[in-house]
């Protein structure tokens, strides 16, 4: 196993400008991945599982085209280094360490500890996170000072703030709401007898309920809520169609 090395090289790309997105790895191994693109051209992706602490650190070189490396971590080790286009061996100190500052900007600490410096990532983490805060910091103070506010963006906060307050929490309409519904899939089947039709019934009060939360009360919909009447709606109907 190849021990952990560190270069110092000139750095590719502003950290100040990499915009992480996290997205499931279907790499077999790996649970989660992190990817960007630099200004520069490359695409850098980490996957990685924290639990078995590995991570592979994926480039497709801008200067070279998109020619495609990788590189596993395990342990905190370096464990192996290819050209994804030949297969073979290669050394990948030089192009990861000259990206490590880009790498250091990862926005999960945990999967910088598993990279354990190696390529000299992490090693001036905090040097970046403060490039760019400073850049944020600089970007806002021109925005206030060329740009005026109009008082209805202070107006759309205010009401962004509202809506933000209902997402995820259970209000008394939401008991309000089950209540109701249940009673009436209870006399739908009272009168009805039939759980087909309750089904139907209670998977258009989920839809309903939705859209009274979002249209009329102005907040997000409670997601479990709508869940519980179309999932039961579901079972209700393919029980009543198959076996009542």
């Amino acid at each position: 196993m190849r021990q952990k090395r560190s270069y110092n090289h000139k750095p590719a790309g502003d950290t100040s400008r990499v915009n992480w997105k996290r997205r499931p790895s279907e790499i077999r191994g790996y649970n989660r991945a992190i990817y960007a693109n630099t200004e520069n051209g490359d695409y850098i992706r980490v996957d990685y599982n924290l639990k078995d602490g590995r991570v592979r650190l994926y480039l497709e070189d801008g200067e070279e085209g998109g020619n495609p490396y990788y590189s596993v971590i395990s342990d905190g080790k370096i464990t192996a280094e290819r050209n994804v286009t030949t297969g073979r061996s290669y050394n990948l100190s030089e192009k990861f360490t000259r990206r490590a500052e880009i790498l250091s900007t990862l926005p999960n600490t945990e999967v910088i500890k598993l990279i354990n410096k190696n390529y000299g990532v992490g090693e001036g983490f905090k040097d970046a996170q403060q490039r760019q805060l400073e850049r944020k910091r600089e970007l806002e103070e021109t925005r206030k000072r060329y740009f005026r506010e109009h008082p209805y963006i202070h107006l759309k906060d205010e009401q962004e703030q509202v809506v933000q307050r209902g997402i995820g929490k259970i209000q008394l309409c939401d008991f309000v709401d089950v209540f109701i519904g249940l009673t009436v899939c209870f006399l739908v089947y009272l009168y009805g007898n039939s759980l087909i039709a309750v089904g139907i019934v209670s998977a258009v009060i989920g839809v309903l309920v939705g859209i009274l939360d979002i249209f009329f009360r102005v907040r997000e919909p409670l997601i479990a809520k709508n869940l519980i009447f179309i999932i039961a709606g579901v079972a209700s109907y393919i029980y009543g169609y198959y076996f009542y």
